[in-house]
């Protein structure tokens, strides 16, 4: 199952690194992969590798172990002159009771001489 983020980006830094910041409130038996305007990339530019055994989803519990994954983005992997897109992948879906408990994900741009600019997506 993918999930699709689009989003538009103006002034690029094509030397930066932007910063995906990914907070999992809970996982079960998960390997969640990130990709950048290519669903189709063979390798995604992050995995988390297989995470989580609480069964806090299953449950709908209070409880479950926190993940926060700091992904970099090299700016030659976004556009400047149209839509950008991010594609979360969960490649384990033997059942309704394994994936990810999304806690916020944000992309934030890399420091300018002005300000810090960032996208929050909620």
């Amino acid at each position: 199952m993918t999930w699709t983020i689009k989003f538009k980006l103006n002034d690029i830094s094509q030397n930066g690194t932007y910063k995906l910041r990914l907070a999992l409130a809970s996982a079960q038996v998960s390997d969640l992969q990130v990709r950048v305007n290519d669903p189709n990339k063979e390798l995604p530019l992050f995995s988390t590798g297989i995470i989580g055994g609480v069964n806090a989803i299953a449950r709908h519990g209070i409880q479950g172990l926190y993940w926060l994954f700091n992904i970099d983005i090299p700016g030659t992997n976004l556009n400047s002159d149209g839509e950008n897109a991010i594609y979360l992948t969960q490649e384990i879906i033997e059942t309704p009771f394994r994936g990810v408990m999304y806690d916020y994900i944000r992309l934030e741009g890399p420091p300018s001489s002005q300000s810090i600019s960032h996208v929050c997506i909620n």
